[in-house]
C-alpha cells in the first residue's frame, strides 16, 4: 500500500464512546467490560487522529439481562473525538442474541468493506471474530486480531461453577477460540511471549501492551490536590488470584499511621472483604465505578497498587490495563515484577520484589514511609514516561505501520 493512500479500517470489537456507555450503563449495578472497551475506543481514536485514516466503528454492545431489561435495542450510530460509529440492533434473548449478532455484523462489515480496507477485531469475542473472519475472506481483505488474553487462561480465571455441563462447554468454546484466532492474517499481542505460544506460523505481529490517552495531559496531578492522609488505592478485579486478598492483609499488618486503602472492583473476595472492612475501618471497599470517577479519585492518592502474583504462567501473557492507567495518573505505582511487563517500565515504578505477606507488609511500610515530595516526583515521572511513549497515537502509528506491511 502507497503511502498517502486513505487506509480505512473496520474496528468490529465491543466498544462504544464514553457517553454512549455513560448513557446505557451509568445505573447498572454491574458495569460490562470498562477496561477492555476502554482499550478500543482509545486505540481507535488514535487512529482516527492519524492523517490518512478513516476509522468506522461496527460494535456489538455488552448487552445482557443482568445490565439491560429490555428484549431489543435498536441501531444507532454517532460520530465522537472523528470515530464512527455503528452500533447494531441487539436481541436481547439468549442464544437468539448471538446468532443475530453474528449475521448482523457478518453483512454490516462486507457491505462497507472495500479493496483499502482492513478489518481489525477482537479475538475473544467469539461472535464477532466468526463474522470479522468471514467477511474477510468474502470480501478478500486482510484481517487484525488484537489478543489480550489467552482463551484457555481467561476461561479458567472465570470459573464459577464445576458442573459438567458447564465444563463442557467451556472446553468447547475455548477450542473453537483457538481455531478462530488461528485464522487472523496478523495479530495485536500484549506481550512478546503471547507471539511465541499463539502464532506459529510467524505471521506479521505487534507488540503493544497497551495505551493512555494522549489527553491525559490536561490533568492536573497536584500534592495541593490531595488528600490529606495517606491514601492507596486498588481498582479492578477482586478476584483472590490477583492477589487482592493479600494486599489487604498485608496492608493491615503494616499498620502505616493515617493510612487507608481504597478498593473499587468486584469479584469473588467481596463478601470477606466487607467483613474485613467491618473489623479494619482503613480498609475501605467503594464498589463498582465509572472509570472516570476511579481515575478522579487517583489524582488525589498517595499511592496506586497492583498485588497481582507473578508466579502464575498466565503471567507471561497479560499486562494489567490498570498499571497503564496508574501510570498516566501521575500517582505513582507499586507492582509486582510481572513476566509480560517490559524491563522499560522500571525505574517509572516500585517494585514488590518480595510477594510473600511478610514481604509485600516491609514493602509497604518502605514505600509509604516516603514523603509525599518523592512519591509525587516519581508519579510525575511516570506519567511523563507513558504520555511520551505509550499515548493511544503513538500507538495507533505501530497499528498503521502492521496495516502497511500487510496490505
Amino acid at each position: 500500500m502507497k503511502r498517502g493512500k486513505v487506509v480505512n479500517i473496520l474496528y468490529s470489537v465491543t466498544v462504544s464512546s464514553e457517553s454512549a456507555y455513560d448513557k446505557l450503563f451509568s445505573k447498572s449495578e454491574k458495569k460490562p467490560l470498562q477496561q477492555a472497551m476502554k482499550y478500543h475506543r482509545l486505540l481507535c481514536e488514535g487512529l482516527s487522529a492519524l492523517d490518512d485514516v478513516n476509522v468506522h466503528v461496527i460494535s456489538k454492545l455488552p448487552i445482557n439481562r443482568s445490565n439491560f431489561k429490555k428484549n431489543y435495542l435498536k441501531s444507532e450510530s454517532e460520530i465522537k473525538n472523528k470515530v464512527n460509529y455503528y452500533y447494531i440492533s441487539i436481541v436481547n434473548l439468549p442464544l437468539i442474541k448471538n446468532v443475530f449478532a453474528f449475521f448482523t455484523v457478518l453483512y454490516t462489515v462486507i457491505k462497507r468493506c472495500d479493496r483499502d480496507t482492513v478489518i481489525v477485531g477482537d479475538v475473544l469475542n467469539i461472535t464477532t471474530s466468526m463474522a470479522n473472519i468471514m467477511a474477510g475472506r468474502i470480501k478478500g481483505v486482510k484481517t487484525i486480531g488484537i489478543v489480550t488474553d489467552i482463551p484457555s487462561h481467561l476461561a479458567s480465571s472465570n470459573k464459577n461453577s464445576h458442573t459438567e455441563r458447564i465444563s463442557r462447554f467451556k472446553n468447547f468454546t475455548v477450542k473453537l477460540n483457538n481455531f478462530i484466532l488461528q485464522k487472523f492474517d496478523s495479530y495485536i499481542f500484549l506481550t512478546e511471549q503471547m507471539n511465541e505460544l499463539i502464532n506459529k506460523e510467524g505471521k506479521p505481529y505487534i507488540v503493544m501492551e497497551g495505551h493512555i490517552d494522549s489527553q491525559v495531559v490536561k490533568l492536573r496531578n497536584t500534592l495541593e490536590g490531595k488528600y490529606p492522609g495517606i491514601i492507596c488505592q486498588y481498582a479492578g478485579s477482586l478476584k483472590k488470584i490477583y492477589g487482592i486478598e493479600k494486599l489487604t492483609r498485608a496492608f493491615i499488618h503494616a499498620n502505616v499511621e493515617g493510612s487507608e486503602l481504597h478498593i473499587y472492583g468486584d469479584g469473588d473476595f467481596v463478601d470477606e472483604l466487607q467483613q474485613i472492612c467491618a473489623q479494619h475501618p482503613t480498609i475501605r471497599y467503594f464498589g463498582v465505578k465509572l472509570n472516570q470517577y476511579i481515575v478522579n479519585e487517583q489524582l488525589k492518592s498517595t499511592l496506586l497498587i497492583n498485588p497481582r502474583p507473578t508466579d502464575e504462567e498466565y503471567t507471561k501473557y497479560s499486562y494489567p490495563s490498570k498499571n497503564m492507567e496508574y501510570m498516566a495518573s501521575g500517582t505513582p505505582t507499586l507492582t509486582t515484577k510481572l513476566a509480560g511487563m517490559p524491563q522499560e517500565y522500571y525505574d517509572y515504578i516500585y517494585l514488590i520484589e518480595d510477594e510473600s505477606l511478610e514481604g509485600l507488609t516491609k514493602t509497604l511500610q518502605h514505600v509509604l514511609g516516603k514523603s509525599k515530595e518523592e512519591l509525587h516526583e516519581k508519579g510525575l515521572k511516570a506519567k511523563e514516561f507513558v504520555l511520551l511513549e505509550k499515548n493511544n497515537i503513538v500507538q495507533a502509528q505501530k497499528l498503521l505501520q502492521l496495516i502497511q506491511q500487510i496490505q
